[in-house]
């Protein structure tokens, strides 16, 4: 009798297994070129909804999500409205998917996931993606461009949920892209000599989340990998540019703490956020408006300083140093007494917890600033041995002042136990 499972593993069939497993090792692209990555589960721990799309879907990693459907729709009427001021709409189409097809290797080289689906499908995604994305920065820029009644501009949470999703990591399609069809339909159409460059036009649309004034929407002419990229390269301080500052992590005292010794808290002047000085027994930090996109945001960047090779980690050092300085709720309040934290999130009473989740799963291998907190920690040192010594020198510097501060101490608690009685014998007893 012939034992099946012998007969299925026979001479012909012997290795056919391998087969599937050098389909995957043959489609495998290279680790360098990836530049889009599903956020991992130790970061989605802390915080899962500040990587969920809330309305929109952008690429073909949140595709299909029955959340994100009703905006399908409004895609392809910003498509045909992107299309139709070309000179021919169907002709424009037709280029523009040739130029899309063309591109397929090296999008899915982009991304660190394989991406299951057909050459169409992802070509489609890619089209439609990046047409919307093009007409609704070029209607945000252009006001009398908006079409009467379009629904995404009739409240300003729409446009604020899309600032939020469109900056998410997971929700990226390739700044080459964008390029290309941005070359190919926006600059061909009757007002393409009228708008700015690609990545200014982009930047427009998140202004108003990022709080970043002109000077800081610095263009350098360098390839983006994505939209995030290029708000993350928004937000590098000048001071930054090198790489002299950094070292490794150094923690430092909470705020309170570092008051309480005569450290001085300021509220920075410069126009960067994350240019924070200290000098002069002062600690200056610029203000930071925090609201419900700044958490999403800010994770996302972070999210993509721990997953991109080579990418400067100066968003990540500037929130473990928070985490630091703003430990509990009385951080919080001395820094919003300050005017250096403004607190505009709903149900949000107590930044402090912000802060400190902000930072939970994440690792810090270069310190932006490892100068200021050695700084920090030793005016700190010192200014507590001043103190002490201070203290000694006032009250213990001799057996005798030992002795009245020690008798001055009992009697303050002699008198407090004499007035506790006191108060407790006026209510009579039942």
């Amino acid at each position: 009798m012939v034992d099946p499972v012998a007969a299925e593993d026979g001479p012909s069939r012997k290795y056919s297994w391998l087969d599937g497993i050098m389909i995957k090792i043959d489609n495998l692209s290279p680790v360098s070129n990836w530049s889009i990555w599903k956020v991992s589960y130790s970061l989605r721990t802390v915080n899962e909804d500040a990587y969920d799309p809330h309305i929109i879907s952008i690429g073909p990693l949140h595709k299909g999500k029955h959340q994100l459907l009703s905006m399908e729709v409004h895609k392809l009427y910003y498509m045909r409205s992107l299309l139709q001021r070309t000179p021919d709409l169907h002709e424009t189409l037709k280029s523009s998917a040739e130029a899309i097809k063309e591109f397929e290797e090296m999008v899915r080289a982009c991304y660190a996931e394989p991406i299951e689906m057909s050459s169409s499908e992802l070509a489609e995604i890619l089209l439609v993606d990046g047409c919307f994305m093009l007409e609704l920065f070029i209607r945000y820029s252009k006001v009398d461009l908006r079409v009467q009644d379009d629904p995404l501009f009739y409240s300003s949470w729409i446009i604020l949920t899309l600032q939020r999703d469109l900056a998410l990591l997971e929700n990226q399609i390739p700044f080459f892209v964008l390029e290309r069809l941005y070359s190919q339909v926006v600059e061909s159409s009757t007002i393409g000599q009228s708008l700015p460059s690609l990545p200014e036009l982009a930047l427009g649309f998140f202004k108003s989340v990022l709080y970043i004034n002109d000077e800081n929407f610095r263009i350098i002419r360098r390839p983006y990998p994505h939209l995030l990229d290029l708000i993350h390269n928004c937000y590098l301080p000048p001071a930054f540019s090198g790489r002299s500052n950094i070292g490794e992590w150094v923690s430092t005292q909470p705020a309170t703490s570092l008051n309480e010794a005569g450290i001085v808290f300021r509220k920075g002047t410069t126009r960067n956020l994350f240019d924070l000085r200290f000098r002069n027994g002062a600690l200056e930090i610029p203000p930071l408006l925090i609201h419900d996109s700044t958490v999403s945001l800010f994770q996302n960047l972070i999210a993509y300083e721990q997953l991109s090779r080579g990418t400067a980690q100066y968003i990540t050092s500037y929130f473990a140093l928070m985490s630091r300085l703003v430990y509990d709720r009385r951080d919080a309040e001395l820094l919003e007494s300050k005017g250096i934290i403004k607190n505009d999130m709903s149900g949000w009473k107590d930044v402090s917890v912000l802060f400190n989740d902000m930072c939970r799963q994440v690792v810090v291998q270069d310190f932006y600033y490892a100068e200021v907190c050695q700084d920090l920690n030793s005016n700190f040192r010192t200014r507590w041995a001043l103190y002490k010594a201070t203290l000694r020198k006032t009250y213990f510097r001799s057996p005798w002042t030992i002795l009245s501060v020690m008798a001055a101490c009992m009697l303050l608690s002699l008198a407090v136990i004499q007035t506790v009685y006191t108060v407790l014998s006026y209510y009579p007893k039942y």
